[in-house]
């Protein structure tokens, strides 16, 4: 009964640590997009009179918008990119979890373990 509720303890931990890494990971996430809309914005609504004013004599009123445009476009596709994150962080600690509570299974009696379940849930 000892090693069963040091397997529960492990996959308990292995948990916790896999949530708190996707909490890290989504806000880290969700803070980037902002910064990428607020990077967008601030560029469409500052920057762009400015420019535009300076490239036009050289390359048209229409040269100027379009490489505005592509400047603003490359500015958000790299944040959102870096947005994206590593889909493998926690992969360890949710292996560990499966592979403690694949043990538990082995070693505890089913009624007992679904009550476990039933209650981790």
């Amino acid at each position: 009964m000892g090693r069963a509720l040091r397997l529960a303890r492990i996959a308990l931990a292995a948990e916790g640590l896999r949530l708190r890494l996707l909490l890290r990971v989504r806000l880290r996430q969700g803070a980037l997009v902002a910064a990428a809309l607020c990077f967008f914005l601030f560029a469409l609504a500052l920057g762009h009179a400015a420019a535009f004013f300076e490239l036009a004599p050289r390359l048209g009123g229409i040269g100027a918008a379009l490489a505005l445009a592509g400047a603003d476009l490359v500015m958000a596709l790299a944040l959102l990119l870096a947005a994206r994150g590593d889909r493998s962080l926690g992969a360890e600690a949710e292996a560990v979890r499966r592979a403690a509570l694949a043990e538990l299974r082995d070693t505890w009696p089913r009624a007992l373990l679904h009550e476990v379940i039933r209650r981790w849930k």
